[in-house]
């Protein structure tokens, strides 16, 4: 039999939830209830002698609280990969070559940098070294923001991306980095890392953008909150330009500043 921590009871898993949703408009499920607790448990214990009840209130009665940033860490994602959803890349290939002026982007969700980075390598093979290819990543998560700067990774990582691709934009580790790979400077000076919480009322980042990567993010938001989003993204986003979304996500209902071109890519009308 599973005990819930002290202090943690489904009440203030009940608040976390609401707080969370609140910040960052990130709908935990209740099989996230576990997680919740675990959550609970740790600040609670640093921030209010173990009473999770008080931590709470320390959280909505202070937004600008310390704990803030690791409690919403705390629920983040961070499932990615380099060219994940090939297609993808294969289309922005192709956008790329039909703008030779350049293009600006923006990885709405960027975690743990592979996204980012892949995208700065094919503005890389389409560009060249001196293309005028620039590639925002934001993300709310601020420890994956730390680790994506540093483009170091497991070379396990980089399975599947092609032997070509893994020569001109990795360097292999040596000695103590034996087992690693990080991502050339020349890629990595394409990408500028910022934090950004995609629910705040208004966003450091104005754009115009070419292209915006909002992937496999709005799952986690309710209907409500995607059409603000899809509404703030057409603000962004340059007429002619593209919106990359998730497998699983069709915006098709929820905005009519869009069309669809084909596998969850989208042109802003």
């Amino acid at each position: 039999m599973l005990v819930a921590p002290e202090g943690a009871t489904d009440v203030c898993c009940d608040k976390a939830a609401r707080l969370l949703y609140a910040r960052t408009g990130i709908i935990l499920g209740e099989h996230k209830q576990g997680t919740t607790q675990r959550v609970l448990h740790n600040l609670s214990e640093r921030y209010a002698q173990g009473d999770a009840d008080q931590f709470l209130r320390q959280l909505e009665q202070d937004p600008g609280h310390a704990a803030w940033t690791e409690f919403v860490n705390a629920f983040t994602i961070n499932h990615t990969a380099f060219f994940r959803e090939p297609h993808h890349f294969v289309r922005l290939e192709e956008f790329f070559r039909s703008r030779p002026a350049g293009c600006s982007v923006w990885c709405a969700a960027s975690s743990s940098g592979e996204e980012p980075y892949s995208i700065a390598m094919v503005a890389e093979e389409v560009y060249g070294p001196r293309g005028n290819c620039t590639i925002l990543a934001s993300d709310i998560d601020t420890k994956v923001l730390e680790y994506a700067k540093q483009g170091i990774y497991p070379a396990s990582r980089t399975d599947g991306i092609g032997e070509a691709r893994l020569k001109r934009h990795f360097l292999r580790g040596v000695d103590t980095q034996k087992g690693k790979v990080r991502v050339r400077p020349n890629v990595r000076s394409r990408v500028t890392f910022a934090q950004v919480n995609l629910n705040d009322s208004a966003w450091s980042v104005t754009g115009p953008f070419d292209a915006v990567f909002c992937r496999n993010t709005m799952i986690y938001f309710d209907r409500r909150t995607q059409q603000r989003l899809l509404e703030r993204f057409a603000r962004v986003i340059r007429p002619g330009g593209l919106l990359f979304v998730g497998h699983s996500e069709n915006i098709t209902q929820l905005t009519s500043d869009f069309a669809l071109l084909g596998q969850t890519v989208y042109q802003r009308k």
